[in-house]
């Protein structure tokens, strides 16, 4: 069968792999193959389904732990975040001053939000991430996934659909994908829906792993973010610059920003463990093959694989120019 790539179109020089599924041990053999052109690493064919690999407690589906909401609690913080990330607001200055700035990931800075954004997490699950944000003084928090079993409306506003991108629906300030566009079959289009959805000079941030890293040159097809047959579109920089420039993004930055997990996992996988399996480091070092020093190890050496951008997985913020 003739491999051509279906981000840049090359088919010369593509080389075949063949990957197992290990998150639930399952074994079973995928094709997969690499460009010679752009990176990407993608799977030879598209399965036409993959329920078997999205069972009932596959970790985005599980319910999101809620504390009762305290509506003047709530509000404190957003005054807080609000503060911190527009530098407006009496109130909010006097709570940063009492209680010290709002621990929130480096990409909410980047994504120039504040706190009552309409902000969309694509392919969010049941809804964690917008739990987070919301816990953090969030307002208006909206989630799109096709493969939930139903729409939840959370009590604390929170809302999350059972939804394609290609529905109408209004429009977004910021749209998020937290390891969620590698799973997608279109990519180019998913790209193009998110371009309509988002406001003009809005922001799109995509969190993925990366094929053009340490970790893949390292292990290949033992690396654990491959994740066959569920990841399958593996990209490197060069095919994300290919798509969202065809999609009518530019790049605005790339953060670099992996973890032990690239080390142990793939590890694991050498030594026929899989993801979810009772030796896995995933429940614990008690049973696991590694020490605590090699976990430090592990941790150490991806943050100078971020510094030198070789991470195996980043975030990029993509810029809506006009079209």
């Amino acid at each position: 069968m003739k491999k051509t790539c279906r981000i840049c179109g090359n088919s010369a020089n593509n080389t075949p792999y063949i990957v197992r599924e290990m998150m639930f041990g399952f074994r079973d053999e995928f094709e997969y193959f690499q460009c010679s052109n752009c990176e990407c690493l993608q799977a030879t064919e598209i399965p036409e389904t993959l329920n078997k690999y999205y069972p009932t407690d596959y970790y985005s589906f599980s319910e999101p732990t809620l504390s009762k909401l305290n509506k003047i609690w709530w509000f404190f913080k957003h005054q807080r975040t609000g503060y911190y990330l527009s530098g407006k607001g009496i109130m909010g200055s006097i709570l940063v001053k009492l209680f010290g700035e709002p621990r929130l990931p480096k990409w909410v800075r980047s994504a120039e939000v504040h706190v009552d954004s309409r902000i969309l997490d694509v392919g969010c699950g049941a809804g964690h991430m917008l739990i987070y944000l919301h816990k953090k003084g969030f307002s208006d928090l909206t989630g799109f996934d096709p493969y939930i079993q139903e729409d939840h409306y959370y009590e604390n506003g929170v809302r999350v659909l059972k939804r394609d991108l290609g529905e109408p629906s209004e429009s977004f300030e910021f749209i998020m994908l937290h390891h969620s566009f590698e799973h997608v079959a279109d990519p180019l289009n998913t790209l193009k829906a998110l371009h309509e959805k988002t406001e003009y000079k809005g922001l799109v941030m995509i969190r993925i792993p990366i094929a053009s890293s340490f970790a893949w040159k390292q292990y290949k097809t033992n690396w654990v973010q491959l994740d066959a047959p569920r990841h399958l579109f593996l990209h490197s920089i060069k095919s994300m610059e290919l798509l969202s420039k065809g999609a009518g993004f530019e790049i605005e930055s790339i953060e670099f920003d992996s973890d032990a997990f690239q080390f142990w996992g793939s590890e694991q996988y050498i030594k026929e463990i899989p993801l979810h399996d009772r030796r896995s480091y995933k429940y614990g070092l008690d049973g696991s093959i590694f020490t605590k020093n090699d976990i430090m190890r592990f941790q150490n050496k991806a943050e100078e694989l971020n510094a030198a951008k070789q991470g195996d997985q980043a975030c990029f913020l993509l810029r809506k120019i006009a079209t």
